[in-house]
């Protein structure tokens, strides 16, 4: 009995081959709290924000007039012309326009042609669209056509 007592205080004192295991979620878990706790909020970043281009604003002496629309004179025909039901005379003629004693005709502009050179007007006889050569046409440059819808021919 003693040799069984003096095995076991001897193995008791060699150091022993077998290695702790690691509690891999706790240890995780504070290296995730230490972390947090050592972060502070608004730390400022470690690259610097690109700079932004502002565009200088031009300042002017006098501001732009602004326009009367009254004062804008209405689009008016200064030559005698047909007036088609597309661009041109290979399309159906549905009247000729003829001008006031003064050489103009006021009409009103519905659309700017798909085709160059082309207004679509209401005809002022028949009240309905017709197609008119810009050539034919005083527009007012103060009259600001690019709010028109452009219109493309029928066949």
């Amino acid at each position: 009995m003693l040799l069984v007592l003096t095995a076991v205080t001897v193995s008791a004192c060699l150091p022993q081959s077998t290695t702790p295991t690691v509690d891999v979620v706790g240890t995780v878990a504070v290296q995730l709290a230490a972390d947090m706790l050592t972060q502070t909020a608004g730390a400022p970043t470690s690259t610097p924000l690109p700079p932004t281009e502002t565009p200088t604003l031009a300042f002017t002496d006098t501001p732009a007039p602004t326009i009367d629309p009254s004062q804008i004179n209405p689009p008016r025909l200064i030559a005698q012309t047909g007036c088609w039901t597309g661009p041109g005379d290979t399309y159906t003629l549905i009247s000729n326009i003829e001008l006031n004693s003064r050489g103009r005709k006021n009409v009103v502009i519905l659309g700017i042609g798909a085709v160059d050179g082309w207004i679509v007007i209401r005809n002022p006889y028949f009240n309905n669209p017709c197609w008119v050569p810009l050539s034919a046409m005083e527009i007012d440059p103060n009259m600001d056509i690019s709010g028109y819808p452009v219109m493309t021919p029928g066949p």
